[in-house]
């Protein structure tokens, strides 16, 4: 057996891949701005520009899972991060809206292989140092999306200062390249070779323990079987979707309440919006802190994925004071990082096999992109209902069905 190396080189590595894919969703809303006039877009136009990121993830997040496995998830890995690197490249030199909307598709390619993969690449290497270790990197990956968003936002606002919207969508579109050399040329081999030997040993034991190992038919297809996702893994990703419509759609509205209910500018409004957002990576911290004193993961989950349901209530209302409804966005996020945190510590416990955990991201995958996608459209909706007390209703309705799911994950895990 190869001895384990340490895993962290190549999980910050896969961890920066994550961050430069969730900046993609930052940078196109920071940008539009100044490239909706340059291009001509409507602002509709510049709306699907935005939000066709997660279209991908949305529709074939499960599929993706599986012809990754198919292709290789390292080497799927780096096509998407040269995607990326393509993709800004290109839409730096886009006329129109169908040309941007053409590298924005690439740019969704490029995104979903990264995130299909990326977490399977964590998980695998970090087990040969202990389950514990394994727990860590997956709850330091749970925060990609909130850090590389801001990171994404709050650099291409910045490069296109001096560089203009173009230079900036270029400067990302660098960087993405050398990230994608940096991920062939010194990715850690001896912590791929540990988790390979590791899981080949786990292979060999589920195959000497099957009943069927002497029929090879009847072993494959129980082995097939085996790789199809349990009853936890569907509640998982089930329950992660309804908490990514809840949380998605919570910032989607936060400014526009901010500013017509609670009279704060646009600037300020977008700026605690992102406070609020990255909130999530302090949910994170305490939930790593609690997996390190071995606190049973069930009802720190189930609490931070119930309190903001109530808290709702203190946001979404009429005319509310700005610092008390930003304070309770903060504390949504705060806890909604927290469940984040343990659904990714639980995505090896539910898909405890390798070709299982390939799928059952693949399907977190797509539940939490469909979330992303539904949740401000339904939020407004919602306030067009009822009134901004109907989008706090409509959190509620969201919640009372992820926790009996969250219920089954987590039970006894």
């Amino acid at each position: 057996m190869v001895k384990p190396a340490s895993p962290w080189p190549a999980v910050l590595l896969l961890y920066a891949a994550g961050l430069m894919a969730a900046a993609q969703l930052g940078k196109l809303s920071a940008l539009a701005p100044v490239f909706t006039p340059a291009l001509g877009l409507t602002l509709a136009g510049a709306a699907w520009a935005i939000s066709l990121l997660e279209v991908g993830g949305a529709t074939l997040g499960a599929v993706a899972g599986l012809l990754a496995q198919r292709w290789g998830l390292r080497r799927t890995l780096q096509g998407g991060l040269v995607a990326l690197a393509l993709a800004g490249l290109g839409s730096a030199t886009a006329q129109g809206q169908a040309s941007l909307l053409g590298w924005r598709l690439l740019e969704a390619a490029g995104y979903l292989s990264v995130t299909v993969t990326a977490p399977v690449l964590i998980a695998r290497l970090s087990l040969a140092a202990g389950a514990h270790t394994q727990m860590l990197a997956m709850t330091l990956w749970s925060t990609f999306v909130p850090v590389g968003l801001a990171l994404g936002a709050s650099g291409a606002a910045a490069a296109a200062l001096p560089l203009g919207w173009r230079g900036a969508l270029l400067a990302g579109g660098v960087l993405a390249a050398v990230l994608a050399v940096a991920m062939r040329w010194r990715w850690p081999a001896a912590a791929e070779a540990a988790a390979d030997a590791a899981d080949a040993e786990r292979e060999a034991a589920h195959r000497a323990e099957s009943h069927h190992a002497e029929d090879s038919a009847a072993f494959h297809a129980a082995t097939r079987r085996a790789a199809r996702p349990g009853m936890a893994a569907w509640c998982l990703a089930l329950g992660f979707g309804l908490f990514a419509l809840f949380e998605v759609g919570l910032l989607g509205l936060l400014p526009t309440l901010l500013v017509e209910q609670a009279g704060l500018s646009a600037a300020a409004a977008g700026q605690w919006t992102g406070v609020a957002s990255l909130a999530a990576v302090g949910g994170s911290g305490i939930a790593a802190l609690l997996q390190r004193h071995a606190v049973p993961a069930r009802w720190p989950a189930l609490l931070a994925l119930a309190l903001p349901a109530v808290l709702l209530w203190g946001i979404f209302r009429p005319a509310p004071d700005a610092a008390w409804a930003v304070g309770l966005a903060i504390a949504c996020n705060l806890l909604g990082g927290v469940f984040a945190s343990y659904a990714f510590a639980m995505l090896p416990r539910v898909a405890p096999r390798p070709a299982q955990l390939v799928r059952v991201n693949g399907l977190i995958t797509q539940c939490g992109a469909s979330g992303s996608l539904l949740g401000p459209p339904l939020m407004a909706a919602g306030v067009a209902w009822g009134g901004w007390t109907g989008a706090a209703a409509l959190g509620v309705l969201i919640t009372l069905p992820a926790l009996p799911l969250a219920w089954r994950a987590f039970r006894g895990r």
